[in-house]
């Protein structure tokens, strides 16, 4: 194209404001999109940071607690996956009380049962058996604060039969410890 075409009459003007105002846009933009410089006043304005040396902290100490604690704290999750791990060994070695004891007071039994029928229930079974062997596949916790709910894979197994469910409880943290909520199984 020559730029000859663009001065003539006879050419159309959509064409000649277009190629006219390119430059002028480009213009346009350099100019919005430039950085302020440091005397206009137009730049983000941060209060001044006043850098103090020598600052010491100091540990606060609860009452009764020492700085050499030989227990490091267990986070959550391990916490959680042991207590899991002991309620299952407790219903291998058919300890009943045992197991009970890792079910909350207010623990909602399934089906609609009452706890004490539900206990009932457990106990005859868990006795009844000659062994019993528990493991998780597929194990997935989330834990919110002081709830959980642990999702996985139940094998079971005694002298007669071989189950696997899937299997979600939900736990809570009390003073401490780990107690199930409720459980349902699929």
């Amino acid at each position: 194209m020559r730029l000859r075409h663009l001065f003539r009459t006879h050419t159309r003007w959509p064409r000649r404001l277009v190629l006219w105002s390119i430059p002028l846009w480009l213009l346009l933009a350099l100019w919005f999109y430039q950085e302020p410089s440091e005397n206009s006043g137009a730049s983000n304005w941060l209060p001044p940071i006043e850098l103090r040396e020598n600052i010491q902290v100091t540990p606060s100490l609860a009452s009764g607690t020492q700085p050499d604690d030989p227990e490091p704290a267990v986070s959550d999750d391990s916490a959680l996956r042991s207590a899991l791990t002991r309620w299952s060994e407790t219903w291998s070695a058919r300890d009943v009380p045992a197991y009970l004891g890792f079910y909350s007071p207010d623990f909602v039994p399934p089906k609609g049962l009452s706890k004490a029928a539900w206990t009932r229930l457990r106990s005859d079974r868990i006795s009844s058996k000659q062994s019993i062997q528990i493991s998780f596949e597929k194990l997935r916790l989330q834990i919110n604060g002081s709830w959980a709910t642990v999702k996985f894979t139940q094998v079971y197994q005694d002298e007669r039969l071989r189950r696997l469910d899937q299997k979600t409880m939900v736990w809570q943290k009390r003073e401490g410890q780990w107690l199930i909520q409720s459980e349902t199984t699929d």
